[in-house]
């Protein structure tokens, strides 16, 4: 099982909650764990071969070259009659990959349990935070290709480096000022911590699979969170 403290290492806990946690966005650098970690989180057949099984996608979002996001739970990833025993949410493959071919970015949510170490991850994550932690897969094939504006999330965000290069800009501060940001080139092995209420933006410099892991806290005089069920059960 993956600790927090593993996770973050050589950084300590006590660190992170000092000086990050709620107050400033954190960079991890790549250590020889860690990449070797994030390296086999997911290669690029295994993104081919799931996106191309669409009748088992958890979910599945795209960024047009114009930036508009587009989403198969609101229907508006297809532009052909869709096939018989479709999916109620549904997207049209042969329209995401020319998306894709034209430098758009796809974005595979509700995918912490897509592989086991994003699914360790995102345990680690949780169990610290005593709240429940998902993962988004964001994807470019091409550098520069369009991804979302600079803009702020409302949970804590840990940015998972797993393929690519990836230069972000975060805002030192939670008032976002204009030109009071960070420039940041991060790559395999690089974890990125984001409090929510920091605005920032990422754009990929390479071929890249960054994986966006937000948790989402327990409120005060709240019940635990309900977390997905992270045992690997053997059905060989």
């Amino acid at each position: 099982m993956l600790d927090f403290a593993d996770l973050i290492a050589p950084m300590t806990v006590v660190e992170f909650e000092e000086k990050h946690r709620g107050k400033a966005f954190a960079v991890f650098p790549r250590t020889e764990a860690r990449t070797e970690l994030f390296d086999n989180i997911i290669d690029w057949q295994q993104f081919s071969s799931y996106i191309n099984n669409d009748r088992a996608t958890a979910g599945m979002q795209a960024i047009t070259l114009d930036g508009r996001k587009l989403c198969m739970e609101q229907g508006n990833l297809e532009r052909e009659s869709r096939p018989n025993w479709s999916r109620k949410d549904y997207y049209e493959k042969k329209y995401l990959h020319d998306l894709w071919t034209q430098g758009g970015s796809l974005i595979l949510t509700k995918a912490s349990l897509l592989t086991p170490r994003i699914s360790m991850i995102a345990g680690a994550i949780e169990r610290y935070y005593m709240g429940a932690a998902d993962a988004h897969f964001y994807c470019s094939g091409v550098s520069n290709a369009s991804t979302f504006s600079a803009h702020i999330d409302y949970d804590d965000n840990f940015l998972v480096h797993a393929q690519g290069d990836v230069s972000w800009e975060v805002h030192n501060s939670f008032e976002n000022d204009d030109g009071d940001s960070t420039s940041l080139d991060l790559t395999v092995g690089d974890l990125l911590y984001i409090p929510k209420g920091i605005k920032h933006r990422a754009i990929p410099k390479t071929k890249r699979i960054s994986i966006s892991v937000p948790v989402a806290e327990r409120r005060p005089n709240e019940g635990s969170l309900k977390t997905q069920d992270r045992e690997y059960y053997d059905f060989t």
